[in-house]
Parts: C-alpha cells; sequence; structure tokens
C-alpha cells in the first residue's frame, strides 16, 4: 500500500528538475535546524556549518548580497571566482537580513569572511544580526577634491593641549547621515564634508565642558589626508589618528579617556528607540580584540553599558569586541586602558536625535568619571 498519495509524490519527483528550488528549501531548513545543535542564539557557533562551508565558497554568497545591496559592491572582486547560482535572491524567498553577510553566517560559520564580531554584552534587541556593520566608501567617492581657487591647502597643524584627561576624536570623520543628505544618496556613500560624526564630538565636548571636565575634540579631516596621499586608503584611517593620539599624549601625560566617535551603518529600525517620549539614536560600545589592553578596555565599555541600562535602558545596544580578518581589531584602544569606540545612531537616523543620545552618554560619563577620579560635579 502507498503510504503518500500520487500526486504527493508527483510533486517530490519534479523537484529533481528544479535544483534551485531544493538548495533554498535546504538553506531554509539548515537556518531552521541551526538552534538545535548550537549555543544560545548571540554567541551560536556549530561543527556542523562550520564543516559545511568549508565546501562553499565565500565569493557565491558575496556576489548574492550584492544583487540588493549595493554596499556589497566589489567585495566579490577581491575573491575567487562564483559559483552559478545565479537565481539565487534570499530578499524573494526569506525576510533574512542580507545587508552584510556576516549578519548571515558570520556566527555560525567560524570560518566564514568578515566573521569578526562578538558580543561581549548584548543589549536590547542585539543579536548576531543587529551588530556594528563597518562599511568603507566607495572608491569614486575618495577622489581628491578641487581646492578653491584664491585659497591654499594648509598644512596640518599638531594639536595643542593643556591639562585635558578626555580626548575625542573621529576616526572616519567624515561618515553622515542620510537624512542630512541629498535625497536618494545611497547608504553606501552616507559620506559628507560637513553633515558628519564631527558634529557629534563637538557637541559631546561642549556638554563635558558644562559638566567642569576638560576634555579636547580633534578637528583633523583624515578624509582629506587620505584623499591627498595615494599612497593612504581608507582601511589606514586608524594609522592616521593613532599618530595625532600619539601626539597629544605626549604633550599631556594626563590624556587617558580615549573617545572615538563613529556611526553605525545599520538602519533605524537597529539604531533607534524611545526615551521619555522622545526619538533617540542608540549607541553601541566597540573594543578591539587584539591587543594586550583589551581586558581592561572591555572592562570600561562594560561599566558604560552598565550605567546606560540602569539610568536609560534601552539606549545601549551593547558591547561589541571585533577581531579576526576583516577587522582592525586594535583600534588604537592599545594607547589608553580607557579607550572605546562609540557607535552612536546609524546612518537612518537625524542630528536631533543623535544629540539627544549625546546628551544621555555625557550624562553616564561623567558619572563614570567622577567615580574614578574621586572628583565632584561642578
Amino acid at each position: 500500500m502507498n503510504v503518500f498519495p500520487n500526486n504527493f509524490m508527483k510533486r517530490i519527483k519534479s523537484l529533481k528538475n528544479h535544483p534551485i528550488i531544493m538548495f533554498q528549501i535546504c538553506f531554509i531548513i539548515l537556518i531552521l535546524l541551526v538552534p538545535i545543535f548550537s549555543k544560545p542564539f548571540h554567541e551560536a557557533s556549530t561543527n556542523l556549518l562550520q564543516d559545511w562551508i568549508q565546501h562553499i565558497d565565500g565569493a557565491s554568497f558575496s556576489f548574492f548580497m550584492t544583487m540588493d545591496q549595493p554596499v556589497m559592491q566589489g567585495m566579490q572582486l577581491e575573491m575567487d571566482e562564483q559559483e552559478p547560482f545565479y537565481s539565487f535572491l534570499i530578499p524573494l524567498f526569506t525576510s533574512l537580513p542580507y545587508k552584510d553577510i556576516r549578519l548571515l553566517f558570520g556566527h555560525e560559520l567560524p570560518q566564514f569572511p568578515l566573521t569578526n564580531s562578538t558580543i561581549a554584552v548584548a543589549g536590547d534587541g542585539t543579536n548576531m544580526f543587529t551588530t556594528t556593520i563597518e562599511s568603507s566608501p566607495p572608491d569614486h567617492l575618495l577622489v581628491t577634491e578641487p581646492a578653491e581657487p584664491e585659497e591654499e591647502v594648509e598644512t596640518p597643524q599638531q594639536p595643542i593641549v593643556g591639562d585635558e584627561s578626555i580626548f575625542i576624536y573621529t576616526t572616519h570623520n567624515r561618515e553622515a547621515f542620510l537624512p542630512h543628505l541629498p535625497e536618494n544618496t545611497p547608504t553606501n556613500e552616507a559620506f559628507h564634508q560637513d553633515e558628519n560624526v564631527m558634529k557629534l564630538s563637538n557637541k559631546l565636548y561642549e556638554n563635558l565642558k558644562e559638566y567642569g571636565l576638560n576634555a579636547y575634540v580633534d578637528q583633523t579631516d583624515y578624509w582629506q589626508q587620505i584623499i591627498q596621499d595615494e599612497n593612504v586608503e581608507y582601511h589606514h584611517s586608524y594609522d592616521l589618528s593613532r599618530a595625532v593620539i600619539q601626539e597629544v599624549m605626549t604633550q599631556n601625560e594626563e590624556v587617558k579617556y580615549l573617545l572615538d566617535i563613529h556611526r553605525d551603518a545599520q538602519p533605524r529600525s537597529v539604531t533607534t528607540t524611545e526615551v521619555n517620549g522622545e526619538s533617540v539614536a542608540k549607541l553601541m560600545f566597540v573594543v578591539g580584540g587584539e591587543h594586550a589592553r583589551y581586558e581592561e578596555n572591555l572592562q570600561f565599555a562594560i561599566a558604560l553599558h552598565q550605567l546606560l541600562e540602569e539610568k536609560y535602558p534601552g539606549v545601549s545596544r551593547g558591547v561589541d569586541v571585533k577581531e579576526g580578518r576583516y577587522s582592525n581589531g586594535i583600534y588604537n584602544q592599545d594607547l589608553s586602558e580607557k579607550a572605546v569606540v562609540l557607535e552612536v545612531g546609524g546612518v537612518d537616523n537625524t542630528f536631533d536625535e543623535l544629540y539627544r543620545t549625546i546628551d544621555i552618554f555625557t550624562d553616564i560619563f561623567s558619572t563614570y568619571y567622577f567615580e574614578q577620579e574621586g572628583a565632584t560635579r561642578q
């Protein structure tokens, strides 16, 4: 007796003529089975998938991502030739995030390219799909800007510092925000000379001054240095900011707190919350995991996260540790035991939302500072 109806068996057999559909079904089943064999979701890593990925090249997956996400364009050029899965469109068949390959495969496939995040502390809504995304500008933006005919390009001057113990800087100083850029600006082109994260560093500086804290805010345009030197590429940005930090620390041995302000490439749904009825950009702490002072910096970031959770729950996305290939892994944090990257908001946030976040961060940072330094708020 046939257990299955004839029509059902015919449909099953017909799948043999549609290998792409079979591949999609197997992929979805595999994703559903992952939690059974893995650790808790945000730190999952399975031997089963690690073995499976060894037989599939990363270039193929990066090719799929570029079909819908321009930010991924060019990545596959650095890898091997793609496998012929040309009809496989993730956005069409699933609701899985695919803006960053890491978001799909990073934690489940430890050997997959771009697996560089470990969630040390997960904030509200933070998991393997919502950790920070490091994005670089497309090459056509990194071109020499025409100088004004009657103006000379000034040589960047070395910073002059006094008794400041807090150094605020922006390694990726032209990271910008889409609401303040021309309409229809692509996400991967959200970089601007004026409407950028340097406004946030200046805001933080002014806030700290009101709390009686001495800070120095760096105004170096690292982007300009990159486009003027053909031997310097965007991923050298941290080398450029390192030179400035070292100069500052040479002039003033009291400099202890290094705050590097960035903006995330995650969408608004990941980087926005509400506090007291007002829309606020979320904040995530990033720590490099490849240097001797990693543990001290990690504890510094965790302490700030906990203060945020106590007073402004939901604002902190947590603490993200970066290491491995395609990650800087240090972020100049080896220069101090109190250094951290601040991912303030995301590409879709407005300055109103971002400034509220800076106000919130100033409040909890000053609390931490006064506790650590044995001082009182002025």
